[in-house]
């Protein structure tokens, strides 16, 4: 759960109610849109439960993408992963918590790469810092790492959630309700909730994140469904108190040029103090699920890689136990994300490339069922067949949208996608078919 939650609550939350609210400028409409990515992601996560209980083994979807669709489209979506959506959340991690967190919580230190005479844009320096430091962690050990998760994902959520009653039971914050009159629960144009639900989506991602580790889960067909689904309910209702809270200290414009809403939050309400130690507990839910990232990602390379579809050397593991070489070749491509996209551009290439591979994980129920009837599953999806129909839906359509609009995030995801497969299809398929009929020969 500890996973799942820490993975779950990052950046997102803090930078996505300002880019729904410029879209979304109506209070009433804003939360529906948050209760509806939390709905998505609960859908989510009650179909992946059925998925992991059923096959508890490392790599997350790959695994399952691979008996639902064939080895062709398995490896689409692993590399999809691999240069998308994981490195992708990594980057957009890292360089967010580097740019909103650490200049408040580290003040005059934050530019001391700057008067060493490093030349790069200090944020950069740190985001750099923190995944080369947090993979550097995973790599001495799984227990370590998972240690460090549990303290950096309980103690924050705990005090953010009473900062979140705090604020709501306070008196003279009248903010977005102020005025409100029958139309808060309008909708905008079509266009608008699928530019909105995009950040929503962002935020709310990592309610899969057990099913990743799920070969070294004790009892995972009672306990990875536990975690899938007990996470990704309590973030879910973490976050919609932070949006109440969010819409009783600002209004809708204001909110909407916030930047950051959780430290712009605390300074309205708390002053210079307030804004230090909301701004640590911050950073530190950040950089759990960072850590929790970079524990999830690091097992696609590695499961691929035992399956033959990626370098060999990320399918062995180090001294330690870990996937070592998944870990750093993960850790490489992050920085080379960073370094070539602006924040903006990262969060919206990752949250395309997620809708792709997330909508293909949820409907492998569908397929599977048919494929592996016989195959013992000691949790089978809540709510059959509605709860996947639901989640994919919401990804479909944002996903059309999106390529309506002309968003160069989903067709640089999609490009991804068709070239990997188109790659397995016309070269790594025939080279293993004729190394197979060779030692078949001999």
């Amino acid at each position: 759960m500890a996973l799942v939650a820490g993975s779950m609550l990052g950046i997102g939350i803090f930078i996505a109610p300002p880019v729904v609210a410029a879209q979304l400028d109506r209070p009433g409409a804003f939360l529906v849109m948050w209760m509806v990515g939390g709905l998505s992601a609960l859908c989510g996560a009650l179909s992946v439960a059925e998925l992991g209980s059923m096959m508890p083994t490392a790599g997350g979807d790959y695994p399952y993408l691979r008996r639902a669709y064939g080895p062709g489209w398995a490896y689409a979506a692993g590399w999809l992963q691999l240069l998308a959506i994981f490195p992708g959340s990594l980057a957009a991690m890292a360089v967010g918590t580097a740019k909103f967190q650490f200049p408040i919580v580290f003040g005059s230190s934050y530019d001391v790469p700057a008067m060493l005479g490093v030349p790069m844009d200090p944020a950069m320096f740190w985001a750099v810092v923190i995944v080369v430091v947090l993979t550097g962690l995973n790599h001495v050990g799984v227990v370590l790492s998972g240690r460090f998760q549990v303290a950096l994902t309980g103690v924050p959520v705990a005090i953010l959630v009473v900062a979140s009653v705090a604020v709501l039971l306070q008196s003279g914050h009248d903010g977005a309700w102020s005025g409100a009159s029958a139309d808060t629960f309008e909708l905008p144009g079509i266009s608008a909730i699928a530019l909105a639900f995009l950040p929503v989506y962002f935020a709310y991602s990592g309610w899969n994140a057990a099913i990743f580790v799920g070969g070294e889960i004790r009892n995972p067909g009672k306990n990875l469904p536990r975690a899938l689904v007990g996470g990704t309910l309590g973030v879910t209702v973490l976050y919609f108190m932070l949006c109440v809270g969010f819409l009783t200290v600002f209004s809708m414009d204001d909110l909407a040029n916030t930047g950051e809403a959780g430290t712009a939050a605390a300074r309205s309400l708390f002053g210079g103090l307030g804004v230090f130690v909301v701004t640590t507990l911050i950073l530190l839910a950040m950089l759990g699920s960072i850590n929790g990232t970079v524990i999830t990602g690091s097992r696609i390379a590695f499961a691929m890689a035992r399956d033959g579809q990626c370098v060999e050397q990320a399918g062995t593991l180090g001294r330690f136990g870990t996937p070592a070489v998944a870990l750093w070749m993960q850790a490489g491509w992050t920085i080379v994300l960073m370094m070539s996209q602006r924040f903006e551009q990262l969060v919206n290439y990752t949250s395309a490339a997620m809708l792709i591979t997330g909508t293909m994980t949820v409907m492998a129920v569908f397929v599977l069922r048919r494929k592996m009837p016989d195959q013992p599953r000691p949790y089978r999806t809540w709510g059959y067949p509605v709860t996947p129909l639901l989640y994919a839906g919401s990804s479909v359509f944002v996903l059309i949208m999106l390529a309506k609009d002309l968003d160069p995030s989903v067709f640089l995801g999609m490009g991804w996608f068709i070239a990997a497969w188109a790659f397995h299809r016309w070269v790594v398929a025939p080279r293993r078919e004729a190394a197979a009929a060779s030692s078949a020969s001999d």
